[in-house]
């Protein structure tokens, strides 16, 4: 084959690549600009321009810095749209589909923090501020109010619920979540954890990937958390669970390093206690208690797990 046909055949791959990626773009608009609220449906607001999409990699140029996160728990394509009222201001409405209702319910956790108040859409409706964040199916949807010095509650909420009914599917939480104690569990006090990078913007224990799970959850109480992190089996954990022992005994950061029958513990640079423990293919972990209160929660969601199974 001559070069010429060579060069031939790589434009015709380019053109038919381009033409596969258009045709993905305009399938994105076509599911999720359904899920846009049209003019008629909000009194006073209007879509300004059209909306971006993104699907893959492409979120990165949609999110500058913050796209990692999102493929790490499972990113399918998104939708953006800004809407304005000449009254009111401008409002931004992102929709992403995730891969699964528990990727959604994981970013969804990530987004959202401690200060808010629920509201009533979706599932769990957090409002914080200028800004509300909601899940529902494999959607999580994120209304941001753009214009300072006004209070867009009203508007922010209005919007959320024409876009909530326009989602169906189950939504179903991971089954870790009901590992958790109930009890003086903050209110939104749950995170769902599906990679390093998600722990690591939780709480430091290294750069480096100690813990290798699955999946992990962690729940913030009222001066202590819990952290549980899922494995294939219970070798795998008991794998993971002895590389983490040795890198944290190491690491400089804590201290009076001390290993039990069943677990090992050690001080963090807050002077706050850490208990790890095994338990069948799961990592326990908690952080911020004494010894006893740490067994007695040990004992406790060892017997959540057991009655959920």
């Amino acid at each position: 084959m001559n070069f010429f046909a060579r060069v031939r055949i790589l434009i015709c791959l380019f053109i038919c690549c381009s033409s596969g990626f258009a045709a993905e773009k305009q399938d994105i608009h076509k599911l999720l600009d359904n899920l846009l609220p049209r003019n008629d449906e909000l009194a006073g607001w209007f879509a300004d321009g059209e909306p971006e999409a993104a699907v893959g990699e492409d979120l990165y140029l949609l999110i500058n810095g913050g796209a990692e996160i999102y493929h790490e728990y499972g990113f399918k394509r998104a939708i953006f749209q800004r809407y304005t009222n000449e009254k009111v201001g401008a409002l931004n409405l992102e929709i992403y589909e995730m891969d699964s209702p528990q990727a959604t319910y994981g970013i969804y956790t990530f987004k959202t923090g401690n200060e808010g108040r629920s509201i009533n859409t979706g599932r769990e409706g957090w409002l914080e501020s200028y800004f509300l964040n909601f899940w529902k199916a494999k959607f999580l949807v994120t209304i941001t109010g753009l214009t300072p010095d006004t209070d867009m509650t009203e508007n922010i909420s209005k919007m959320a619920k024409v876009v909530a009914s326009k989602i169906s599917g189950p939504s179903e939480k991971p089954s870790l979540v009901s590992y958790l104690p109930l009890d003086n569990l903050l209110e939104n006090g749950i995170s769902y954890l599906k990679g390093n990078l998600a722990l690591f913007n939780h709480y430091f224990f290294n750069t480096k990937n100690i813990f290798g799970f699955i999946d992990g959850v962690i729940g913030q109480y009222d001066d202590f958390s819990v952290f549980i992190f899922r494995y294939k089996n219970g070798e795998d954990a008991r794998i993971w669970y002895e590389l983490a022992r040795s890198s944290l005994n190491q690491n400089t950061r804590f201290s009076d390093f001390f290993v039990r029958d069943t677990l090992f513990e050690m001080s963090d640079p807050d002077n706050r206690r850490l208990r790890i423990k095994p338990y069948q293919n799961l990592i326990m972990i908690v952080l911020g208690t004494t010894a006893k209160q740490a067994d007695q929660l040990f004992r406790l969601i060892e017997g959540r797990i057991n009655h959920n199974k």
